[in-house]
């Protein structure tokens, strides 16, 4: 979608940006079918736009070849729907990672994103991470924007402000995929960002409704993948209807145990088939399957669903 979208433009749609899964057969190949299915069930269900090639989509279990092939399917298959933000995952040298980068951009990426924790080992400070940030940028066009994703594996790093303000300042950096799940720093950082072309978007449920009326551009996270029109009403009505809002704010909060559970992705998958969506249950995370049978509370979830569907008319 690049080509045709105004460089100048800083600012994406407020909104939910499912982290897409990605779609397997059977054998643990790529269904490129269920992928172009998932894609359109992703923008045919509210998203303002897509997180594609992060650690829902499995991609830890994939070469950087099969990330690009990925990213190049789903671009290809959104034609421009909606703004593709393509995360850039990968280890080893700058050079590496700058070359990733460039083909999630030549694949047509609107963003892309680099994982946090790959630019330092964990006992390194911001002074590193920065010095590695600045060769990253020297190695890729000047045009292409930049995410954050402060993915947890194969560590857990947070921005911290400093850091945060450094990459806001060079004006490359569009969007935070905030995995704090701490309000305070969530607030600290909006201020941080404010008046800068850098949004965030949450992906911890249980801050969802707060950090959205302390000014979060919106939803990056798991919940997407299960009820998808939900997480797009509350980013879109937080503040027309709070009470509303607030209401369905606790019901997304009291799903996350089962949601986020070691199943998950392949327990989001099932849920959708047993939707009618045409994919199957396989991930190369959980290649033996899920750990026990999800039916009852799968289904206890649609049941819920539909009630708040019908609640909030969508």
């Amino acid at each position: 979608m690049n080509n045709n979208m105004d460089n100048q433009m800083t600012r994406l749609p407020r909104g939910s940006y499912p982290a897409m899964l990605t779609a397997f057969q059977d054998d643990g190949r790529i269904d490129w079918q269920g992928v172009d299915r998932l894609t359109d069930f992703c923008i045919d269900h509210g998203a303002a736009g897509i997180f594609a090639c992060g650690g829902s989509a499995e991609v830890s279990a994939m070469d950087d070849g099969e990330k690009g092939d990925l990213a190049e399917r789903i671009v290809s298959h959104a034609a421009g729907r909606v703004p593709m933000v393509v995360a850039a995952i990968t280890s080893g040298s700058i050079d590496r990672q700058a070359a990733l980068v460039r083909r999630m951009h030549d694949a047509g990426a609107d963003v892309v994103a680099i994982s946090v924790c790959q630019l330092a080992r964990e006992h390194e400070d911001d002074r590193q991470w920065i010095a590695r940030a600045e060769s990253l940028l020297e190695k890729i066009p000047a045009e292409l924007r930049l995410s954050m994703y402060e993915c947890p594996w194969p560590y857990h790093r947070l921005l911290t402000l400093e850091t945060l303000r450094w990459a806001a300042g060079t004006g490359r950096f569009h969007f935070l995929k905030d995995t704090s799940c701490s309000m305070a720093t969530i607030r600290e950082r909006l201020a941080v960002l404010r008046g800068t072309p850098l949004q965030l978007l949450n992906a911890h449920t249980g801050t969802l409704f707060a950090s959205l009326q302390a000014g979060a551009a919106g939803f990056c996270g798991i919940g997407a993948n299960y009820l998808p029109k939900l997480y797009a009403w509350l980013c879109e009505n937080f503040s027309s209807q709070p009470e509303q809002a607030a209401a369905l704010q606790d019901f997304l909060a009291s799903t996350v145990p089962r949601t986020e559970s070691r199943d998950y992705p392949a327990s989001a998958k099932e849920y959708l088939r047993r939707q009618g969506l045409a994919i199957g249950p396989y991930s190369r995370k959980q290649p033996a399957g899920l750990s026990a049978d999800p039916a009852a509370w799968l289904a206890d979830l649609r049941r819920s669903e539909v009630e708040w569907l019908e609640r909030i008319q969508v």
